[in-house]
């Protein structure tokens, strides 16, 4: 290994990371900003002088296209440059653990977790492909996590613009165990081949086993091309077995019959952790919030929200993504910043769009209601009065209870909380019931209970 430089531009070198395929890459500091990088170099005695210059060029076009590149998820790219012996590339220095590294460590993830772990990589793979860049190497190494957990892709700086033809010089771009069929057949791979090389993360995540291990490169590339995994349910019996699906779709041989965006992949992960079986078959799926603005909504306080407004919009998730929804709240009531992020990042879960407006309708009601809460004395109105303040409207047990019978047939037991505040805030029955009618999302289930009003 070649000596460790003191200094690479205006950065001092404080060690070496590790070696590239052609080069090093250095642990660095910038003592303009103050801050600690990563630098990734190629050095020309790795290489001849005519393959030296051309892969110089090449790196620098594709440090222009990671520069490019703004995302959360993403490893930043801070500056190229060009010293003659050596280029470099300048990036964001990332405290945490390649995923490699925990895999080979035994460490296992719970399953919301895999889920929040493949959400950040697909959503960073989303927006990289819609700018054009192919990373091409989507690999465990090459993903390093933090706390949350969040994930952070690295080497994006040499990653290939679908509109160049760039490669690297001398080596076969990506992980045999990780690069899709057209890779190893050098055929011309699109953004379809990262997500092969995510659903190969995808099954070691879930499984801690690689689906295509073997003892010798050839043996690897036979059983890409050739075999089928597992199932992961026949590996991890625990499983739902709607991941079955989601791998095998994501593993297609054919890039057509993949997913054919991040997102789509994404959507169909969010199925089978709601214990669903995803299609078979490509759909395309609605505009969702970005990764970049989920992240920039995390916070590390506990928003604080009264537990009635938290159980009622725990039932409203629940009609879209069943059981799951308890998890989502309680998740994500620690990393949003306000109340308005809250609901965002929830409906973020929901892939369809009608539903996804559905739920913001109602969250936009329930947000309205903590603004700007009932008054004592309002407006008067011909049919009901509002219950004066200080005053207690009496309620037999018998009207109570049946009022929580009927409203318990479409909120469940959620009932008991919400009749107990009702009646605290209505003068008589009808508003009583209409009071209750407001927790019903659906026109259709209000008009039902309304008309259950006794005579």
């Amino acid at each position: 290994m070649a000596d460790i430089p003191q200094q690479i531009g205006k950065y001092r070198i404080a060690r070496a990371l590790g070696k590239g395929a052609m080069g090093m890459v250095y642990e660095g500091f910038d003592p303009v900003i103050e801050r600690r990088v990563a630098i990734k170099t190629i050095l020309a005695e790795y290489l001849e002088g005519d393959e030296m210059q051309e892969a110089t060029a090449r790196f620098k076009r594709e440090a222009q296209a990671g520069g490019r590149l703004q995302h959360p998820s993403i490893v930043a790219v801070y500056e190229y440059g060009d010293t003659g012996e050596m280029a470099f590339i300048v990036m964001e220095y990332v405290d945490g653990k390649e995923l490699r590294r925990m895999l080979a460590d035994g460490v296992r993830f719970d399953l919301i977790e895999v889920f929040e772990i493949m959400k950040q990589l697909l959503g960073a793979l989303d927006y990289s492909h819609k700018q054009g860049v192919v990373h091409r190497d989507i690999k465990p190494a090459n993903l390093m996590i933090t706390t949350g957990p969040k994930v952070k892709i690295m080497d994006f700086g040499i990653a290939r613009l679908e509109s160049s033809s760039l490669t690297q010089v001398g080596t076969v771009v990506g992980t045999p165990t990780h690069m899709s069929p057209e890779q190893l057949m050098g055929l011309q791979a699109d953004g379809r081949a990262d997500l092969w090389s995510s659903g190969v993360i995808l099954y070691e995540l879930l499984t801690g086993l690689s689906p295509f291990l073997a003892e010798s490169p050839a043996t690897v590339m036979h059983k890409v091309l050739q075999t089928d995994p597992k199932p992961p349910s026949a590996v991890a019996t625990t499983l739902p077995k709607g991941f079955d699906n989601v791998v095998a779709r994501a593993l297609a041989k054919k890039a057509d019959e993949r997913y054919q965006t991040a997102r789509e992949f994404q959507a169909a992960m969010l199925q089978a952790l709601q214990g669903k079986s995803p299609a078979a078959t490509s759909t395309a799926m609605r505009t969702q919030r970005s990764a970049a603005e989920e992240t920039a909504a995390r916070k590390a306080q506990v928003l604080a929200i009264d537990p009635a407004v938290l159980a009622e919009v725990e039932r409203s998730l629940s009609r879209h993504v069943g059981p799951l929804a308890k998890i989502l709240v309680k998740r994500t009531q620690v990393e949003a910043g306000s109340i308005g992020q809250f609901f965002r990042a929830l409906a973020e879960n929901i892939p369809d769009a009608e539903e996804h407006k559905a739920f913001m309708k109602k969250m936009d009601a329930v947000k309205a209601n903590l603004a700007d809460p009932p008054k004592a004395e309002s407006a008067p109105d011909a049919a009901v009065k509002t219950v004066p303040s200080g005053a207690q409207a009496v309620f037999t047990p018998e009207v109570l209870a049946a009022a929580e019978k009927r409203l318990a047939s479409y909120v469940g037991p959620l009932a008991r909380v919400l009749i107990k505040e009702a009646a605290g805030q209505s003068g008589n029955i009808k508003e009583l019931y209409r009071q209750l009618a407001a927790h019903l999302d659906e026109e259709d289930e209000r008009q039902a209970f309304l008309a259950s009003l006794p005579g």
